[in-house]
């Protein structure tokens, strides 16, 4: 019985014992060998609208869609730039017309803010690649070939 009792007390002693309990663990000077995340990894939410919307380019959103000659864009507050493809005055056959390249050139009309009159103040032809300085508080407005509303956007 005695036997017993100290087989017993030598396996509870055992599982009491852990052979790291009196080491003390090295603890790394600050900044020395701790992993830190970079700041480009950080999880971020993908955000559904701009951060600035200095144009207030999202109180228009109901023109996506809408053709442009039911929109008096003179009428939208502050500059206001639409965007067109141009069509190009070329000898062309109708039937061809839809497989023909999308023109590099669009037309560009500009209002000023507080315009009045019906017609743009400025309007161009350009190349799409050059269509001038980039303006945060202007309404940029692009329209498809068939004049529709796609875009609005601060530029």
């Amino acid at each position: 019985m005695r036997i017993l009792a100290y087989i017993f007390g030598a396996v509870f002693l055992t599982a009491c014992y852990s052979p790291g309990g009196a080491v003390r663990q090295q603890r790394p000077r600050p900044d020395m060998g701790q992993y830190k995340r970079p700041l480009f990894m950080q999880a971020e939410p993908t955000l559904r609208m701009p951060r600035e919307d200095s144009c207030r380019s999202r109180l228009y959103l109901g023109l996506v869609g809408q053709h442009e000659g039911g929109i008096l864009f003179a009428s939208l507050p502050g500059r206001t730039r639409v965007i067109k493809p141009a069509e190009m005055e070329v000898d062309q056959d109708e039937f061809l017309q839809d497989m023909r390249p999308q023109s590099p050139f669009v037309q560009v009309r500009e209002y000023l803010s507080g315009q009045i009159l019906y017609a743009p103040s400025i309007q161009s032809v350009k190349r799409s690649d050059a269509l001038g300085p980039v303006i945060q508080d202007r309404i940029t407005v692009e329209l498809d070939r068939e004049g529709y509303v796609q875009q609005l956007s601060c530029r």
